[in-house]
């Protein structure tokens, strides 16, 4: 009877509302609680993957060491290569003149360790980590003689990486001027061991930095590696090696980058033939292939 009388009062467009809306809350109630045993069930499986994460970390730790093994390798790079440097201090002129003794040093310091094809006749030189410079051992080695001729005064390296090249070179260089200084240029901060090296060699760090940050200045020596597409190059020397006494452009020869445009290979073959009508061009180029190489143009008359 009450039921009777509240659809007799109450509107049927009143009553639809309020029978969908109790059967809309019974909706949301059922979905809630479906999402309650759902959320339980994503934990126990959440819980259950980071168990089994756990234990394939703990396997992979112990029967599968590349990163163990690489740190190891790099901690022992590093020592050996301070002991190096440190050596090379402590010789005199005539020995860092010297071709072989440079080579032996190179081989003792060691390059970065890769499996690249073309470096198959250079195995000797390799290091376990990538700790060391990423050149041709040969070709480091008489470009350094080059710069020994020279005694600069200032050295600026566009492209650092890790800094082994810059390591080496600077110690070298710094035997035969006292004025010396090297200053280390990239884009971003990956030198190793740098605290260690700046405090015994005339280093500075300009990073994070370009050769725009350089434009107009003047060094002794500019050694361009870092962007490898022609037009990174040139505007690498057209910003500061084109005000050097030498400038020194590596991986005249790479084919590899020549996608960039042409990249340095073409970039070097220009400025070349350009400058090759007033100022001395050297070429050092080991590999048979199309590979690696520094170019030099020498700005002094």
């Amino acid at each position: 009877m009450i039921y009777t009388a509240f659809t007799q009062i109450v509107p049927k467009s009143i009553r639809v509302f309020i029978r969908d809306r109790n059967m809309g809350f019974q909706k949301l109630i059922s979905s809630y609680e479906r999402l309650k045993v759902e959320s339980r069930k994503i934990k126990k499986i959440y819980k259950m993957l980071k168990t089994e994460y756990q234990d394939l970390a703990a396997v992979n730790k112990s029967e599968n060491l590349p990163y163990i093994m690489n740190q190891k390798a790099i901690e022992h790079d590093f020592n050996k290569g301070r002991v190096v440097i440190q050596s090379i201090l402590a010789a005199d002129k005539e020995q860092l003149k010297n071709r072989n003794f440079l080579l032996e040093k190179i081989k003792d310091y060691g390059c970065a360790y890769q499996g690249w094809n073309l470096y198959s006749p250079y195995q000797q030189y390799l290091n376990a980590s990538d700790y060391g410079p990423l050149q041709i051992p040969t070709e480091f080695a008489d470009f350094l003689i080059y710069c020994i001729q020279k005694q600069p005064s200032s050295f600026l390296e566009i492209g650092v990486m890790y800094g082994g090249f810059s390591v080496f070179c600077c110690a070298v260089l710094s035997k035969f001027n006292k004025s010396f200084k090297y200053t280390c240029v990239d884009i971003e901060d990956n030198f190793r061991d740098w605290d260690y090296f700046a405090s015994i060699l005339p280093l500075e760090k300009a990073i994070p930095a370009t050769s725009a940050d350089f434009i107009g200045k003047e060094f002794d020596v500019v050694y361009i590696d870092a962007d490898h597409s022609y037009h990174g190059m040139k505007r690498d020397f057209f910003n500061v090696g084109r005000y050097a006494k030498i400038c020194a452009f590596h991986d005249i020869n790479a084919s590899e980058y020549d996608h960039l445009d042409g990249g340095t290979r073409r970039c070097w073959n220009e400025m070349k033939l350009s400058y090759s009508q007033s100022y001395s061009i050297w070429e050092i180029s080991h590999i048979a292939e199309e590979w690696m190489g520094i170019g030099i143009i020498d700005f002094n008359k």
